[in-house]
């Protein structure tokens, strides 16, 4: 049987709901499973969907079954949860979803209380090298997401003068920034702002890039959108007890920090909630001061 995914979202939303993708492709191999490619105005590269097992992309969305996994889909208008049911994080929120969504389509998934992001790191072999060398200074390093996003969710007040200034306070460290930005070198006094191609090389997609350079960065800071996501909630970056990993975001009715976490109760990271571009700086200040 050919199962197809899609997803009217963008780049986060995809990437919340491989765990429980991946769960369905364990349980049932027989199976043949696809991710269409195309959300609402988002084209979900080959590879944010590739490193899960068993998941291929497709360009036609013609399975024997066609599975929405965005939650605002029209399909599941009718499952709303209850005030008091415990909505905490994106975990929780997807299995509400997905137990549904197993059943629906008659399908018999245990979904483990420990689920967590792990899709592996399908990068070529220089990339990988190159991020190796880089990853072996012996220096402090701070990876920053400075895209802007495109829901709503946090600010998009512009980055730049922000990585300026700490950059320059903050000699010691290498601050690494994933979107291009038009930055005069000579307003840094250290070398030590880096925008991150310069390290693996330009690619057509770099989100899978930019996560596994996170592995080896102690700080890990931006807006919650959908590059950020991939690498601040994977499992190899969460469960590090000296990893920090700053999230700005709006806030959730439900729970305020519900936004930065996927599976709140297995973090051993230390996880802090920003909502303002300002407080965001002003947070990783304080914490390099430390």
């Amino acid at each position: 049987m050919k199962i197809c995914f899609y997803n009217e979202g963008h780049i986060g939303d995809l990437l919340l709901n491989l765990p429980f993708i991946k769960l369905l492709i364990d349980k049932y191999p027989e199976n043949e499973y696809y991710q269409y490619r195309y959300g609402t105005g988002t084209t979900f590269h080959d590879s944010l969907i590739k490193g899960v097992g068993g998941l291929s992309y497709t360009e036609k969305m013609d399975g024997d079954i066609n599975i929405p996994t965005w939650m605002c889909n029209k399909e599941y208008a009718e499952w709303v949860a209850a005030d008091d049911y415990p909505l905490v994080d994106h975990f929780s929120v997807q299995e509400f979803y997905w137990e549904k969504i197993y059943k629906k389509h008659g399908f018999d998934v245990d979904i483990p209380a420990d689920l967590g992001i792990n899709y592996n790191f399908l990068l070529e072999s220089q990339s990988i090298i190159s991020i190796g060398e880089y990853a072996v200074k012996e220096r402090k390093k701070v990876l920053i997401f400075n895209q802007k996003t495109r829901s709503g969710q946090a600010d998009n007040q512009d980055y730049k003068s922000y990585l300026v200034r700490i950059a320059n306070i903050f000699d010691e460290c290498d601050f690494l920034y994933t979107n291009e930005e038009d930055i005069d070198s000579k307003l840094i006094l250290d070398n030590n702002l880096i925008h991150t191609p310069t390290i693996f090389g330009n690619h057509d997609c770099d989100i899978i890039h930019n996560a596994y350079l996170s592995l080896y960065c102690d700080i890990i800071v931006g807006r919650a959108n959908g590059p950020f996501m991939y690498s601040a909630m994977h499992n190899n970056n969460i469960l590090i007890k000296d990893k920090i990993i700053i999230g700005q975001h709006n806030g959730n009715d439900r729970k305020d920090d519900l936004e930065i976490y996927f599976n709140r109760s297995i973090y051993k990271a230390r996880n802090i909630l920003t909502k303002t571009t300002k407080e965001t700086f002003d947070t990783l200040e304080n914490l390099l001061w430390e």
